[in-house]
């Protein structure tokens, strides 16, 4: 009888459990107001100056030609939220008033995190995405 009933209606419902799975990520943007991808930000500085790495103005949404993603030995992108962006979209860079970020040395390079004793407390996490 359960055999019966699933081959009959299995399909209606993984059907509507996919549906209402699917939406669900929909609504949730709905409900924020903002999309919830993470906007990409490139490096445009020297990736041997501490102080470039941590300057918030270098880091915008024009892209920068590097092999991002390559290894972990020097600055060349990140991801972060929306909302710790300030400018207009494609021309965005962080907030500097939302978060502040450290420069740790890889030999003679430098790669970013977030300082968050130093970061707003409502700023949301960066991923840095390193180069060779």
């Amino acid at each position: 009888m359960l055999t019966k009933f699933l081959n009959n209606y299995g399909y209606m419902i993984l059907g509507g459990a996919m549906i209402i799975g699917f939406s669900a990520f929909k609504g949730a943007e709905a409900y924020t107001g903002k999309s919830l991808a993470p906007v990409t930000l490139y490096f445009h500085g020297s990736t041997s100056s501490s102080s470039d790495v941590q300057n918030q103005s270098l880091w915008t949404e024009e892209t920068n030609d590097e092999d991002c993603g390559s290894g972990n030995n020097a600055a060349c992108a990140m991801e972060a939220d929306a909302s710790d962006l300030t400018g207009t979209p494609g021309s965005r860079s962080l907030n500097p008033s939302r978060i502040t970020l450290n420069a740790n040395a890889v030999g003679s390079q430098f790669i970013p995190s977030k300082n968050t004793a130093a970061s707003d407390p409502s700023s949301q996490p960066i991923s840095p995405i390193n180069k060779l």
